[in-house]
């Protein structure tokens, strides 16, 4: 089931790592402090989307099974200090499936001295043209890396905890693959759950939303079966999908979001 073409409604669950408290809430995340109201991009004629100007769009769908995505990234042990940030040590954010980076560019901006935002994406060209973009545009807290996340996201966390703490993760509107036989290609796997809390720190947490009814069940059931113990759902019935975002992210918007805003869908 997929939400019709006139509207985005959105399902939204959310996890937090918890600071030994049992109250299941979005915590209070002081590191990132969004801009009230900055739904818009920052950037201006940055139009986000799968397009690199006069290059052919990208295409959607990428079979992240393929050995040519099943490749490790070869970084360095403290890749962070290595021009990838200004701040090294600062709190991280992950965005994972960043596309074209216009959510990463925005949230950077509005964390600039505060936190680091790092988008992963398979799409390596998509990925190189957000780290262009960075860099043309003086976001200096924001890192792009080329990858598949369920083959990298260990070792690029791994290396990145040497030098400031995961503070929060976001998964947002990922390919839904709907035939039965693809759903191994579906981003949200136990493996890459069990890193994300592994590296998550205390009070971290982890956002997913997408407006595919079935993608929600199927990353919630998922997550809750692969963190139990460690991370905890902001909302214990499985068929509550009233989480808000978490507070960082609240005035911050997707590139989906802001198109299906501008449409009045």
């Amino acid at each position: 089931m997929r939400a019709s073409a006139r509207s985005l409604a959105l399902l939204c669950p959310l996890f937090c790592r918890p600071r030994g408290c049992p109250l299941l809430c979005a915590p209070d995340s002081p590191s990132i402090s969004p801009t009230a109201g900055a739904t818009r991009s920052r950037f201006g004629q940055h139009q986000g989307g799968r397009s690199l100007g006069k290059k052919k769009k990208i295409r959607h769908h990428v079979n992240p099974l393929k050995d040519v995505h099943m490749q490790p990234l070869d970084l360095p042990e403290r890749w962070p200090e290595e021009g990838a940030f200004t701040q090294p040590d600062l709190p991280l954010h992950v965005d994972i499936g960043c596309a074209r980076g216009l959510f990463c560019l925005d949230l950077a901006a509005e964390s600039s001295g505060s936190a680091n935002v790092l988008g992963l994406e398979i799409r390596s060209a998509l990925a190189e043209a957000a780290a262009e973009d960075a860099r043309r545009l003086g976001v200096a807290n924001a890192a792009f890396l080329p990858c598949n996340a369920n083959v990298n996201l260990e070792a690029v966390l791994l290396r990145a905890s040497r030098c400031g703490p995961l503070q929060s993760v976001s998964i947002q509107f990922p390919d839904p693959w709907f035939k039965a036989r693809h759903k191994k290609r579906r981003v949200v796997q136990p493996e890459l759950v069990e890193t994300i809390a592994r590296h998550l720190e205390p009070g971290g947490w982890l956002f997913f939303q997408t407006d595919v009814l079935d993608l929600a069940q199927d990353a919630r059931d998922t997550i809750r079966q692969a963190a139990a113990g460690t991370l905890r759902d902001a909302r214990e019935d499985a068929g509550d999908w009233a989480a808000p975002k978490p507070k960082p992210l609240a005035c911050v918007s997707t590139e989906r979001e802001r198109s299906c805003a501008e449409l009045q869908r």
